[in-house]
């Protein structure tokens, strides 16, 4: 996937490699169809996107793939996030894999991602509130600042 080029490093900023829900974290009402009633979490992608700039690698961390399983008729699940992401300006390095350098051949299956932090809405008891979401993702970046 491309990645826009970094705007800006901050100095003393170590890179960080971010991984990134997308059900209820990056969309909204999203899980199976994505439709036109499928609300894009705002607070969240503009803090994906600043964190870009900074030089931090993002990774789209989901449970979607491109079948249905037992429960759903299969469709382009991964992929129609993706390009809901794509129409949102929201690039990613890598979608449900890993960098090359922590060890994984590129191209190897492997779900388990590595990466220094973990954006899930199952990490907030009130997932629809932007100020939740705002502090929780403030919390992350004093987090990730250390």
């Amino acid at each position: 996937m491309n990645v826009p080029p970094m705007l800006f490093i901050k100095r003393g900023h170590m890179p960080k490699i971010i991984a990134v829900d997308f059900d209820s974290t990056i969309a909204y009402d999203a899980f199976p169809a994505i439709t036109e009633k499928t609300t894009a979490n705002k607070v969240v992608i503009d803090w994906i996107k600043k964190r870009q700039r900074m030089g931090d690698t993002i990774i789209l961390w989901t449970c979607r793939e491109n079948f249905g399983g037992v429960h759903y008729p299969d469709a382009e699940y991964k992929n129609d996030a993706v390009r809901f992401c794509t129409r949102n300006q929201l690039f990613f390095a890598n979608v449900n894999a890993n960098e090359g350098e922590n060890g994984y051949e590129v191209g190897k299956r492997c779900r388990k991602v590595v990466a220094d932090a973990y954006i899930d809405d199952r990490s907030l008891p009130f997932r629809r509130n932007a100020l939740a979401w705002r502090i929780y993702l403030w919390l992350m970046d004093r987090k990730l600042s250390n």
